[in-house]
């Protein structure tokens, strides 16, 4: 009687050791998920592949769970370059997903894969297969349409052939306003991306047109303190003045440049390249001042790198000078800026 008691207890007390076992199993399991994914949405690209690689490790997954936690681990590949491995990861999620959803987030980060590795026939061919998919089905996934004729806008311009490019951009743009809303941010690229193409073709009435739309919704749905809106708010400055609107350009620069200001992580080229067109304006209107503060500025980051962009400042710096009435200034600036070009070429 004894030693079955005995039996009974060590059963209960190695069910209680499986059960604590098999808790802190899933829990393991679930911090690997978790913070994979916390570390994806903070671009944290290493941290997040090593832990959904711990995820994967563990083979108690459905090919649902599954399919889902590789889509992760080559989202973290691809933005850390890992090209190869990215594209083996992205396989092998397509040879186990079981559903539409599955199968759409596969086709579409194949084709983002693509688009990275500058492979643009395989993303357009890519992106066509996945229109005529939604179009053939009864109930097609518009969202995912206007986003797929987006990239394929963005592919056809990559590969020189603008007209096409500006037909896929405009069915984004049709299909955004349609199913995300006039307000929301996708139509805002949308009409920003028309905007850009069409100042590329020196349309720039509809070029304005487009951008300015884009920058109100911009504007209204998260403010003009992000990468998109001030991108299209330097289309929109540059096409004012290739347009011969100085006085709005010059107006849209500044605006640009104060948002910079507030902006983490500007490209200081870029910030330097519009300065410098802002000062040229300045020039225009015989604002010397503010041309040379601004002209200063730019050369200190552009002398890092010399170059064209250098001797184009410099040279601007002599033309101040001359309109300040410092000849010598000038000529002597002007002796730097033919140097620089002559280096340059």
């Amino acid at each position: 009687m004894f030693w079955m008691v005995r039996i009974v207890r060590l059963v209960m007390r190695f069910g209680h050791l499986a059960e604590a076992r098999y808790k802190e199993w899933q829990e393991e399991r679930q911090f690997q998920i978790a913070e994979g994914r916390r570390q994806l949405a903070a671009r944290n690209y290493p941290e997040a592949e090593k832990h959904f690689s711990l995820a994967l490790a563990e083979r108690r997954h459905s090919n649902h769970r599954r399919c889902e936690l590789l889509l992760n681990l080559e989202q973290a590949q691809r933005r850390q370059g890992k090209f190869t491995y990215a594209e083996q990861t992205l396989q092998a999620a397509m040879a186990i997903a079981s559903n539409r959803s599955l199968r759409a987030k596969a086709q579409d980060a194949l084709v983002d894969l693509q688009i990275e590795q500058s492979r643009y026939p395989e993303a357009e061919q890519s992106i066509v297969d996945i229109l005529q998919t939604e179009h053939a089905e009864a109930r097609p996934d518009t969202a995912r349409m206007a986003r797929s004729y987006r990239k394929l806008g963005a592919v056809r311009l990559k590969s020189g052939r603008n007209a096409q490019a500006l037909e896929a951009f405009r069915q984004a743009a049709d299909l955004s306003e349609r199913v995300f809303g006039a307000g929301h941010e996708e139509t805002a690229q949308s009409f920003a991306e028309l905007g850009m193409l069409h100042r590329q073709h020196g349309d720039h009435p509809q070029a304005q047109v487009f951008l300015r739309r884009a920058l109100d919704i911009y504007r209204d749905a998260s403010g003009l303190d992000s990468h998109e809106a001030t991108q299209g708010l330097s289309h929109l400055a540059a096409s004012l003045e290739e347009s011969g609107d100085l006085d709005g350009a010059a107006g849209e620069f500044e605006r640009l440049l104060q948002l910079r200001a507030r902006l983490v992580g500007v490209n200081p080229l870029e910030n330097a390249e519009t300065q410098v067109r802002l000062a040229g304006l300045y020039l225009k209107a015989r604002r010397t001042g503010p041309a040379k503060e601004l002209l200063n500025s730019a050369i200190s980051v552009l002398e890092r790198n010399g170059g064209q962009p250098l001797a184009r400042a410099v040279l601007m710096l002599a033309v101040v000078e001359e309109q300040s009435g410092h000849p010598r200034e000038a000529e002597r600036w002007r002796e730097v800026a033919s140097n620089l070009a002559g280096a340059v070429q």
